[in-house]
């Protein structure tokens, strides 16, 4: 039985409970009535059970018709409905219970929520957003509206909003989400850079490094800052500092070094092939290789190869090598070249994703920093 079922029968068994139960809380009803009112419901357990939610949902209808004042019942009948992508009848019966003007605070809480998830389950996140804070509202600490209203301002890159609702989930929870929000601030960094705003862009990497001192993209903000401003001393403390706090994420900076003439020839050449003898990372020299050919040429590429006296130690190495230097009559470049545009490069260590680009933020878990680069091909 999959996830999905296991909730419903979580749920339905909770309304279960609660029809059982609530004689002992209220004046009792007569056990005929009572009973009216549990038989459908197990049916319907038993038909969830039996991988039929089908049936079992026109069960769950059943009971709330029968029991039309419980509002358990129409949370799960809602919870259903969503779960079988039927979220315009899941919506309905969410703003009906809204509607209702004896709810209690609690199950008020709990409708805005599952109204909340139904609009985002649909792509309504506008809708969504609105009734996450008529949750949080009501109750202010609650971490799931801050959590999933973090995701949906990250998924609409609004990066201060979602930073500002990090530092109330952190005060919520008791811990602290500092590499999380460094992130978020080279996101900011990143988007006032494109924007010329340079002194803000600056002040946001600054922030993000200070959160998280080992932050790639804040550090590559930093490098293109000085880059744009021709301060080649912050430039080369720039890449040397991604050097020994990201090294992973190095390569990502090369092309930008490349693309500036001056610092490229003044100092760049020469700090990549230092870098390249203290470490001989076979990530910087492909990197390196690779921008060459793209942004100067072939014959400098194939220069700084032989130069370099390298050679591939693995199969990944060698397709990278092959799809940049080969030669286009070779059928082997080809294959290369081709498997070079869908190769994924970076996997996610929390959950395994793979992509192709460079991604701060897993697609998958939403985890920042959690994706690195593939250093083998698997066979």
């Amino acid at each position: 039985m999959n996830t999905l079922l296991l909730a419903i029968t979580a749920l339905a068994l909770v309304v279960l409970v609660a029809l059982v139960l609530r004689p002992i809380q209220e004046e009792a009803e007569p056990k005929q009535e009572e009973d009216e009112r549990i038989s459908p419901l197990l049916r319907g357990i038993n038909y969830l059970l039996s991988d039929e939610p089908d049936r079992a949902l026109q069960e769950m209808v059943q009971v709330a018709r029968l029991r039309s004042e419980a509002a358990d019942v129409y949370m799960a009948l809602g919870e259903m409905f969503r779960s079988r992508g039927e979220i315009g009848r899941a919506v309905r019966i969410h703003q009906n219970l809204l509607a209702r003007p004896d709810l209690s605070q609690d199950i008020h809480l709990q409708a805005h929520v599952a109204l909340a998830i139904d609009f985002q389950t649909g792509g309504l996140l506008d809708r969504a957003l609105v009734q996450y804070q008529k949750a949080l509202n009501i109750q202010s600490d609650h971490a799931g509206a801050l959590e999933a209203s973090l995701r949906i301002r990250e998924q609409s890159r609004e990066w201060l909003l979602a930073e500002d609702l990090l530092s109330r989930l952190e005060r919520v929870r008791n811990v602290s989400y500092g590499s999380h929000r460094a992130y978020l601030f080279a996101e900011v960094a990143r988007q006032r850079f494109e924007q010329r705003d340079l002194e803000a862009a600056q002040a946001d990497a600054a922030r993000a490094l200070e959160l998280d001192v080992a932050c790639a993209p804040a550090r590559i903000v930093e490098i293109d800052l000085a880059l744009q401003q021709q301060d080649l001393d912050a430039a080369e403390a720039g890449v040397r500092a991604l050097w020994k706090q990201a090294r992973e994420h190095f390569p990502l900076v090369i092309p930008s070094l490349l693309q500036h003439e001056t610092f490229y020839q003044n100092r760049g050449m020469n700090l990549l092939r230092e870098l390249w003898l203290d470490g001989q990372d076979a990530e910087l020299i492909l990197a390196w290789i690779e921008a060459l050919a793209r942004i100067r040429g072939m014959d400098e590429a194939q220069q700084l190869c032989s130069e370099l006296s390298f050679s591939p130690h693995s199969l990944r190495q060698s397709l990278r090598l092959n799809a940049t230097l080969g030669e286009e009559s070779d059928v082997h470049t080809g294959f290369a070249r081709q498997w070079r545009k869908t190769a994924k490069n970076y996997a996610c260590e929390q959950c395994g994703v793979e992509v192709v680009e460079v991604r701060w933020q897993c697609p998958q878990c939403h985890s920042w920093g959690t994706l690195h680069p593939k250093a083998e091909e698997k066979v």
